[in-house]
């Protein structure tokens, strides 16, 4: 939790001293003027000449959850147009990790991979939540959870900035794609601080992240972009008025401004000024609106302080992180990786990383009957089958894959053989052919250790007749899900179900009666009809996007040369029990329960909850014991952070990794008005144990986080009095779940 509480860098007062109106005014623009839009030059912002011809640089920006996306054009950056870099398991999977350790590394790669492609600020962590599953972008996000987003958004942040800057997004209350700029999000304020916000408090406080970009939509009738409750009084307001204190600056998403890409042909003065005293800070990706900010200046609408305050945000983060002047180097420390003709080349060491995420994050979902599990593999199966539909599926408005040439409008992807790399939005990932492994061949290649085993693969059942063992690959194409531009659907999805067929190719190859693995590539859940089969022999593991080394994990996994470890990090409802994913008209209420925690509150009500696998889902080839859980501490201060403890054993006979869960279940708030959940995630941590290993692990649960808003939008932070009772286990089950003890705030 490196957080930022630098002194202020005391050049940055010169620099805007000497920069004067015109030049501030700069600071807060994007690559070119609203007349020009130049598509080819849309992720950066103009280098600025002092006197004596100092060139204080520009930001050179990348998209980066999973990867930096080296696909959309710089005017000053050009190469050969493949654009690679290491693509990572998209942000849904890496949440399945619960591996903070894990995810700084993976921010630390990222953030050096952008320093090496000349670039000085990253778009990510994104911290959205999953409200519903059919949401486009949550691959992008880590789960449903905002503890657990935080925290993890937190790491990768803190991983980015040992190099460049990062910026979360998107603020605030993001989680619907399709009309997502016509969208009006209606949240109460307890629900926007406690839920939507709560992320993007711990980024900023614990991961002291540069920027914040915010979302397209409105809330409660306020585009985000021009809401200075969001902005002035939530993000950059101080803590004694329940502000995160937010020392970075703020930038639009592409085209988020007020009016979006229709403020073009007509923009529009007044939306200008609201954005800027608002505290919007940077307008991208060309100053559409933020043109007439000379004029604004000159006729009173925005104050100098607004221009100067915001350059000044502006100018710190650039000098923070050494990249201020045109002579610097484009971050900090040395970066690892080259850049050659607009690609990075390969870096093993990054690869090694990408599969490690996918190896630590993958969740083995069911194993068929505990007395006869169906993974791992036998050793000598005989002949292993990896079965993938062939796909069509069609873009709009984007960059087809590099496995399909830009010049076919139709693209095929084959679960079988292709690298799932998520959707072909603002982060997609152009991954070296030759370095990228997908399920066929990563089940090849771990194959070559296990003695009389081969591996074939096919399209259909019929080609796995004569198989051992199958392995059959589902899931989503880049036209299923994604953002919003990409795709003709709008990006979210209408069902859970899986598109074209993919179901009936399971029950196909169920059908066989042979011991069948079945793998899902998707960004959140889908449905698994399968699992009602008679034909109990089957296992079932939800891949997410594992990157261009997601087949050299999955191998490692299958044939149990690797154990699984992941977690899942959503609720798996059936269908019949989600709400509409938006509400009637363009606005929708967006409720302080979603998730494991609107089941759980359901479920103590004694309504019935059809649930297929409960938050924290995930098992292993091993089994882990809990014993002796310990609450230290009877009473507490609000300031306290209490190291809650509990043994962990693994009673089986393979090593292997899991995840304890800590959930807080608090006394009933003072106002029937204040909500509270029936139980809250509060701290995770995730522990290697040796097969026959004890190991004391230590939970830390810091009492502030456990703060409640009372009030309305002038209301305050409270911590409920009385007795809180913490719980410990591996997933947010009652039966999984024991009673480490309870301590009182007085």
């Amino acid at each position: 939790m490196p957080g930022y509480s630098a002194p202020r860098d005391p050049r940055v007062a010169a620099w805007v001293a000497e920069l004067g109106a015109e030049g501030l005014e700069l600071e807060m623009m994007g690559s070119e003027s609203g007349a020009e839009l130049n598509f080819n030059d849309v992720e950066r912002s103009l280098d600025l000449s002092l006197a004596d011809g100092t060139v204080l640089r520009g930001y050179f920006y990348r998209f980066g959850t999973r990867g930096v996306d080296l696909a959309d054009p710089q005017v000053t950056r050009q190469g050969n147009n493949h654009n690679y870099s290491t693509a990572f398991p998209t942000e849904s999977l890496r949440g399945a990790s619960f591996d903070l350790e894990l995810e700084w590394e993976l921010g630390e790669a990222i953030g050096d991979e952008t320093m090496a492609s000349l670039n000085n600020l990253l778009r990510g962590p994104g911290v959205d939540l999953v409200r519903h599953p059919y949401f486009g972008g949550a691959q992008d996000a880590y789960g449903e959870d905002a503890y657990h987003s935080g925290r993890m958004g937190s790491a990768f942040a803190a991983g980015v900035q040992t190099h460049v800057a990062a910026c979360a997004e998107h603020f605030l209350a993001y989680n619907v794609e399709k009309g997502r700029a016509a969208l009006n999000a209606v949240v109460d304020e307890q629900t926007l601080r406690e839920v939507y916000a709560r992320p993007f408090e711990h980024v900023v406080q614990d991961g002291g992240v540069a920027c914040v970009l915010t979302a397209d939509n409105a809330i409660n009738g306020e585009l985000a972009s021009a809401n200075a409750h969001l902005l002035r009084d939530i993000l950059k307001g101080d803590a004694a008025h329940g502000g995160f204190g937010f020392r970075g600056f703020v930038i639009t998403d592409q085209f988020g401004s007020r009016g979006g890409q229709g403020s073009w042909s007509n923009p529009d003065e007044d939306a200008a000024a609201q954005m800027a005293n608002a505290g919007l800070d940077v307008e991208l990706p060309f100053f559409v609106l933020y043109e007439a900010l000379p004029k604004l200046l000159a006729d009173g609408r925005v104050a100098p302080t607004v221009i100067i305050e915001a350059a000044s945000r502006i100018l710190e983060q650039k000098a923070r992180f050494g990249s201020v002047l045109g002579t610097d180097p484009y971050g900090l420390g040395t970066s690892s990786s080259t850049l050659v003709d607009g690609s990075l080349a390969t870096n093993p060491a990054h690869l090694a990383l990408a599969e490690r995420a996918a190896r630590e994050s993958a969740v083995l979902l069911d194993n068929g009957p505990p007395d006869a599990p169906v993974l791992p593999i036998p050793s000598g199966a005989g002949t292993v089958a990896v079965i993938g539909a062939q796909v069509p599926f069609t873009l709009q408005s984007t960059t087809n894959p590099k496995s399909c040439p830009d010049s076919k409008s139709i693209c095929t992807f084959d679960f079988a053989t292709d690298v799932a790399l998520g959707d072909r939005g603002s982060n997609r990932m152009n991954a070296d052919p030759a370095e990228s492994i997908g399920p066929f061949s990563g089940m090849q290649a771990a194959a070559a250790s296990h003695a009389g085993t081969n591996v074939i693969q096919g399209s259909t059942a019929a080609d796995a007749a004569n198989a051992d063992f199958v392995v059959v690959v589902v899931g989503l194409t880049p036209g299923d899900e994604g953002e919003e531009f990409t795709i003709h659907n709008g990006g979210d999805r209408a069902t859970l179900d899986l598109p074209a067929d993919q179901a009936t190719l399971v029950a196909d190859v169920l059908a066989l009666q042979k011991p069948t693995a079945i793998v899902i590539e998707s960004g959140s859940i889908v449905n698994l009809p399968w699992l009602s089969d008679p034909n109990r022999n089957q296992a079932t593991i939800w891949a997410g996007y594992g990157g261009m080394h997601g087949g050299v994990a999955l191998g490692a996994l299958l044939f149990g040369d690797a154990n699984f470890s992941g977690k899942m990090p959503l609720a798996w409802p059936a269908e019949s029990e989600l709400p509409p994913l938006t509400g009637e008209g363009h606005d929708t209420v967006m409720g302080y329960f979603f998730g494991y925690r609107e089941y759980d509150r359901r479920q103590k009500l004694g309504e019935p909850v059809d649930l297929v696998f409960p938050f924290g889902q995930g098992l292993s080839y091993t089994s882990f014991a809990y014993s002796n859980p310990v609450v230290p501490c009877a009473e507490v201060t609000p300031d306290a952070v209490v190291n809650v403890s509990v043994d962990i054993e693994n009673t089986g006979a393979r090593d292997g990794d899991e995840v304890a869960f800590l959930f807080v279940e608090g006394p009933s708030p003072a106002s029937a008005s204040e909500q509270r959940a029936v139980r809250e995630l509060k701290s995770f941590a995730r522990v290697h144990l040796a097969a026959g290993a004890l190991e004391h692990v230590t939970l830390p649960l810091r009492i502030r986080d456990l703060r409640h808003w009372s009030g309305g939008a002038d209301g305050h932070w409270v911590l409920d009095r009385g007795s809180y009772r913490v719980l410990v286990g591996p997933r947010d089950a009652g039966d999984a779940l024991v009673v480490a003890g309870t301590f009182t705030l007085p």
